[in-house]
């Protein structure tokens, strides 16, 4: 298998990501694609832009992402991250017992869907120690070609990188160019089912989607029971985001 140390657990740790062959069915993957339509068709009038949804198009017309889906009782999506299976999972790689974050879905649509960049996902969390994965299961077929997220290969041991304010939908803190650093850039190719996990502190991002593909995606964000979350500087970040918020829309 190609890039095979990247589909082992046990190199969780060495390499900060790794990818679940069919975490699950055909069936639970329609059964978020529908659910999702109908979340946005009920909620979409209601929901924050630039917290809790995103667009891809200047009108405001085609979603790019949306956020905080946990929020939201009585949808299909929000079973999942309770599902013994995927908690197992969460646990054998954290080694604690996983509390949900949150929930969140990247559209990312075929042609118009925006680009992600370089980030650390804890610069949002504030948790510490950190120890937090992301679960990215895939709804369509990603890989290179539709955009799917690009990871850097053991970045997760650096500690924090410097990141910056980013005016760009969907991303508030990026990592400019220079203060990446080496490593093998891995692009997982995913089919509906499979999941690519990550390292809380591990470097990633993702290019446009410029195909006529779509690139769905759906996240389940945990953290291990014995972190904590610096609530000073997420009240930093979170007024900060508001900011950046009014200025996005200015």
């Amino acid at each position: 298998m190609k890039n095979s140390k990247y589909y082992d657990k046990s190199n969780f740790d060495s390499t900060g990501v790794v990818v679940e062959k069919e975490l699950i069915s055909k069936s639970d993957v329609e059964n978020i694609i529908s659910d999702l339509e109908r979340f946005l068709n009920e909620n979409r009038n209601s929901l924050a832009e630039g917290k809790e949804i995103n667009y891809a198009d200047k009108e405001k017309t085609v979603v790019n992402s949306m956020h905080r889906l946990e929020k939201y009782d009585g949808y299909f999506f929000n079973e999942l991250p309770k599902r013994t299976k995927i908690l197992k999972l969460a646990e054998e790689i954290l080694k604690d017992e996983p509390e949900l974050i949150g929930t969140q879905a990247f559209v990312k649509p075929g042609g118009i869907g925006l680009p992600a960049p370089f980030h650390q996902d804890n610069a949002y969390w504030c948790i510490k120690p950190a120890n937090g994965i992301t679960i990215w299961i895939a709804l369509d077929q990603c890989d290179e070609t539709n955009g799917m997220v690009k990871y850097i290969d053991s970045s997760h041991k650096i500690g924090v990188v410097n990141h910056i304010p980013s005016i760009a939908p969907g991303s508030s803190q990026i990592i400019e160019e220079k203060d990446l650093p080496e490593g093998n850039v891995f692009t997982p190719s995913l089919k509906p089912g499979d999941a690519a996990i990550h390292h809380t502190m591990n470097i990633h991002g993702s290019n446009p989607n410029n195909s006529g593909k779509q690139r769905r995606g759906f996240l389940i964000c945990y953290k291990g029971k014995n972190t904590k979350r610096n609530e000073d500087l997420f009240n930093r970040y979170e007024k900060n985001l508001e900011k950046l918020i009014e200025l996005r829309n200015s």
